[in-house]
């Protein structure tokens, strides 16, 4: 059976809440089994503000603002909500019939879209300060008759000795939209768009990777954050950024390996399905690969994480702390080699899944177990660079323009 949500009674806000919530489980390849998420999403916000999993091309950021300053220019009275939704829609069939479909949000779902882009980038949008206000994307559709209307009853900036203090909707140096837009749309930045971008991820995101890799990055980035050569020659806090999620995610990687071997022992065990034995063989043979890697690095130490933790604000439960510490401790204790079969760490995972799900961890439900697909959260955390690469790739194409 299907999991599904219903929205029930809640406001616009709390959808939005929601939303937010259930995009940390997004990041493909790293389902969340054990807990860990929400260190993965700490890095990756440090890495690049702003981003998500959800986003696909970086002209989104000009087309949201767009849609809406038409919307704008219509002035009040108008269902804000409607509208906007049919001119988005309006776009996906545009993008759909330009030269470069790659990342076109809805393609497939069309009108029946439940997410809408300028959902999926709200965020970004406040973070890199295109939407003045900083306020959620409902608040903004609850409040558009009345920042119209207090808009029109302002001095404009160009009225002669007239100081303009009424705060814009939107950055006050947006590049236009071209005037075919939205019936027409592509992928491919101006070079005044892309500088634009740079301009606000510099100020907005100044110090990170992400800004980093806006001024050093290419056309041509590496498939991996840590491969990527422009970070070789980057200030020494990036350099050691990129190095801990690096070494996070190799080091953790191994706990969700060991939890499927586990899984598929016990159905084995138990006779609940077909071919169980051949995903332990598969299993061990990955964790021995892991640990082949994992031996050539120096031990883990989970103290440069927590210190990230507490700059970036983030509040880290004790339960979380302890099964990273824990499983720190056990690896270099035992070695990467016998992780495998350490009935330390066997204990320790099955710990950890009861603490999350209660009777519904797959390690004591039955039903559960043999829902398991036979895979579950064994890629190797990315934090979002399969993204934000393809971000960069647009920016980085526009400012050659």
């Amino acid at each position: 059976m299907n999991a599904s949500i219903q929205w029930l009674d809640l406001t616009a806000d709390d959808r939005d809440k929601v939303r937010r919530v259930l995009d940390l489980f997004n990041e493909q390849g790293t389902v969340d089994e054990l807990g860990l998420g929400s260190l993965r999403d700490t890095l990756s916000n440090a890495l690049f503000p702003g981003t998500s999993v959800l986003h696909t091309r970086l002209r989104y950021v000009l087309f949201i603002p767009w849609i809406y300053q038409e919307l704008e220019s219509w002035g009040a009275g108008y269902d804000v909500d409607r509208h906007a939704r049919e001119m988005e829609i309006q776009l996906i069939y545009a993008l759909a019939e330009s030269d470069d479909t790659a990342g076109v949000i809805g393609i497939d779902a069309g009108e029946s879209l439940s997410r809408l882009a300028s959902n999926a980038y709200w965020a970004l949008l406040v973070h890199w300060g295109l939407f003045v206000p900083a306020r959620p994307q409902s608040w903004y559709h609850r409040n558009f008759d009345e920042l119209l209307a207090r808009r029109s009853n302002v001095p404009r900036a160009d009225d002669p000795g007239v100081t303009w203090t009424q705060q814009p909707t939107w950055h006050p140096r947006l590049p236009k939209a071209p005037g075919d837009f939205p019936a027409s749309a592509d992928f491919e930045l101006t070079g005044e768009e892309a500088d634009f971008l740079l301009g606000r991820i510099l100020e907005r995101c100044g110090g990170t990777v992400l800004s980093w890799l806006a001024q050093e990055g290419s056309t041509e980035l590496a498939d991996e954050l840590w491969d990527e050569p422009a970070i070789a020659h980057a200030p020494d806090e990036i350099v050691s950024l990129v190095d801990l999620a690096r070494r996070f995610s190799l080091h953790v990687q191994g706990a969700p390996l060991l939890y499927n071997l586990l899984l598929a022992e016990m159905r084995h065990e138990k006779q609940l399905s077909d071919g169980d034995a051949d995903l332990i063989e598969r299993y061990r043979g990955e964790l021995a690969e892991w640990a082949s890697w994992e031996a050539e690095e120096t031990a883990f130490k989970p103290d440069q994480l927590w210190a990230l933790v507490m700059r970036q604000g983030v509040r880290l439960r004790d339960p979380q702390r302890r099964f990273i510490e824990n499983w720190s401790a056990a690896v270099a204790e035992h070695g990467p080699s016998a992780v495998a079969d350490s009935d330390d760490l066997r204990h320790l995972i099955r710990t950890r899944e009861q603490q999350l799900k209660g009777s519904r961890a797959r390690v004591i439900n039955n039903g559960r177990l043999l829902d398991w697909s036979g895979r579950t959260g064994t890629g190797r955390m990315q934090f979002r660079w399969p993204n934000v690469r393809q971000l960069l790739i647009d920016l980085h194409y526009g400012l050659l323009a």
